[in-house]
């Protein structure tokens, strides 16, 4: 077996579980945002009686907010994902409830909240916190749940950044048809929704792998980020950045993180 296949059967025979990125360690690295979501997090939570974690993943984010005497129930829209993260939080005392996930936000022009039939499924006024790390959401459903001068805080991950090169660039995939997440976008998404935005902040923060195993199993665990990506159908593209690895001893992917605060006008 050549070391592309060799590599590739490596990343494929490791489970993918929740949102647990450890197997990368020492393979890939990422640049880390000037802040800590979980800190600001944490700090939020100090001050609130009821707490909403959207998509909470495999519960590995939320699980490290214990102890709080905050009541904290957290969604998760990735079915495989909801009884990782239900047995890694009730221990805690955190609720997990299955909800279908909204649209990437750059895509919500083109569909309502009835027809994607995504809506959180809990009563108005239900939180005084609202916290999303990286994952979509309906600006009005957060501003919904949400009780009078409650608190949205959230970090999402973009490509928004400078340095490296895009995964669509790399896979030959055409760009996003409506543009990518950024700071600019998310206040103006949320501003429209009624939020008054406390905190915004971007960073350029690029991802760097050192081997090809990395790549494949990093784009199993976040398939969004190539659309239709299939090692045997991108074999191509496996091996020009087994090559391009070889070469330059590594493989730097552009990316950005932003981190938003916003209160409910």
């Amino acid at each position: 077996m050549d070391l592309v296949s060799a590599q590739i059967q490596e990343a494929l025979s490791v489970p993918v579980e929740g949102w647990n990125f450890g197997w990368l360690q020492g393979r890939a690295r990422e640049e880390r945002p000037p802040w800590n979501y979980e800190d600001l997090v944490r700090e939020a939570a100090s001050r609130a009686d009821r707490l909403l974690d959207i998509d909470t993943g495999g519960g590995e984010s939320l699980s490290r907010l214990a102890p709080t005497r905050t009541r904290v129930v957290a969604t998760e829209g990735h079915p495989p994902n909801v009884p990782v993260a239900a047995d890694r939080l009730r221990p805690h005392g955190f609720s997990v409830v299955a909800a279908r996930s909204a649209p990437d936000n750059v895509d919500q022009a083109g569909t309502t909240l009835a027809d994607h039939r995504s809506a959180l499924p809990f009563r108005s006024s239900a939180f005084d916190l609202v916290v999303d790390r990286h994952s979509s959401y309906w600006p009005s459903e957060v501003r919904r749940v949400l009780a009078e001068r409650g608190r949205f805080l959230t970090q999402q991950r973009g490509e928004a950044g400078e340095e490296g090169v895009s995964w669509e660039e790399l896979f030959g995939r055409p760009p996003h048809p409506h543009g990518r997440f950024t700071l600019a976008f998310a206040v103006g998404q949320l501003e429209r929704a009624g939020f008054e935005i406390e905190r915004g902040e971007a960073a350029d923060t690029p991802m760097t792998f050192r081997d090809l195993a990395g790549v494949v199993f990093y784009l199993r665990m976040v398939p969004w980020a190539v659309e239709g990506f299939d090692p045997v159908k991108d074999r191509d593209v496996l091996v020009g950045i087994s090559r391009r690895i070889a070469v330059e001893g590594e493989l730097r992917i552009r990316g950005s993180h932003v981190l938003i605060d916003a209160g409910r006008v």
